[in-house]
């Protein structure tokens, strides 16, 4: 066999076909073979953790020892030159930046002049993987715009992280921390230079078995909400410590939102030790909401009236705890 050249360029678009083809014809002739590649389906463009691909055919000594880049000259594959007719193993290998294999594929072809084979390489070693954040608010605004210093960070049960709010609008974005894949959960709280929250997301983050995703989200203004409460029997007014001296009570706070008629925290709430009172809340929507109220102490229940007058949560306004709405829940 001839000494092995590398194409300046490649033969054919790429093909996921979740198998490995090889088209042979019958000339008997020497020729050669080009191998075009994707990654479970994906193309190059799209398996982006995909640095290059290392081709070895046992027994060939193959141009930069094999190593090649996933997509020359617009074409996902490699073609080389100059083999004898014959049959060969192969064995494809991509890897990341760091040469770490994650995908692979091996098979055989045959030489009876030029022939193409069409591997879809399959994810090896651990699928975890990462994703790329991006974030906007309002009206496409910068961070500098929105008044934003920071943006805190939550995935899934670990601790939130504050990053600069630069970060999140440059490119590629913000890497995160290595994800199995599957769907979490993924919350962000924009603030200001003293710390207060301005902007406000949670939902989900899908990410891909050994693949980056890129996610942006649109982070949306949010207000606050002081709450306090005390309960009556219709003539006399009590607080926590006279109606469970026990101080096990808790208390069922919620906030429908009147344009929707959607609940803030749906049918469970947000239960809150009774004496914790006042409680404040930082990621409202701006809006007007109706405030409910509910307690139960073994069979007597307590409730705050349904038509009480709404409440109008201000973009970017918190009230204080001593500027708490105080409602009271009457036993039903």
């Amino acid at each position: 066999m001839n000494s092995r050249l590398l194409l300046a360029f490649l033969c054919l678009a790429s093909f996921s076909t979740g198998c490995i083809v090889v088209d042979d014809d019958d000339r008997g002739y020497p020729g050669d073979v080009s191998f075009l590649w994707t990654f479970q389906g994906l193309r190059c463009d799209q398996a982006r953790d995909v640095f290059g691909v290392n081709v070895e055919i046992p027994g060939e000594r193959l141009h930069n020892g094999g190593r090649f880049a996933c997509n020359t000259g617009g074409v996902d594959g490699i073609t080389l030159h100059d083999f004898r007719a014959g049959t060969y193993p192969f064995v494809l290998r991509a890897v990341d930046v760091h040469n770490v294999v994650i995908y692979e594929a091996q098979g055989t072809f045959r030489i009876d002049g030029n022939t193409t084979v069409r591997a879809d390489l399959m994810g090896q070693g651990d699928p975890a993987s990462y994703a790329l954040l991006n974030w906007t608010f309002p009206g496409n605004a910068s961070c500098g715009q929105a008044g934003v210093a920071s943006v805190d960070v939550i995935l899934d049960e670990l601790e939130s992280v504050n990053f600069p709010c630069i970060e999140g609008q440059r490119s590629p974005g913000l890497e995160t921390p290595e994800l199995e894949p599957g769907s979490h959960f993924i919350e962000f709280i924009a603030r200001d230079y003293d710390g207060n929250p301005l902007y406000y997301f949670n939902g989900k983050l899908v990410t891909e078995a050994y693949n980056p995703v890129f996610a942006s989200y649109n982070l949306y203004a949010v207000g606050g909400a002081a709450i306090s409460w005390k309960f009556s029997d219709g003539s006399v007014t009590m607080d926590c410590n006279q109606i469970d001296p026990s101080g096990t009570l808790e208390v069922n706070v919620n906030f429908q939102d009147t344009a929707t008629g959607e609940w803030v925290y749906e049918e469970q709430g947000d239960w809150q030790d009774c004496r914790a009172k006042p409680i404040t809340y930082s990621f409202l929507r701006p809006g007007s909401y109706k405030v409910s109220l509910y307690a139960k102490k073994g069979t007597t229940e307590y409730r705050s009236n349904s038509n009480m007058a709404p409440i109008l949560v201000r973009a970017h306004q918190f009230p204080p705890p001593n500027q708490a709405l105080e409602v009271t829940m009457f036993r039903r």
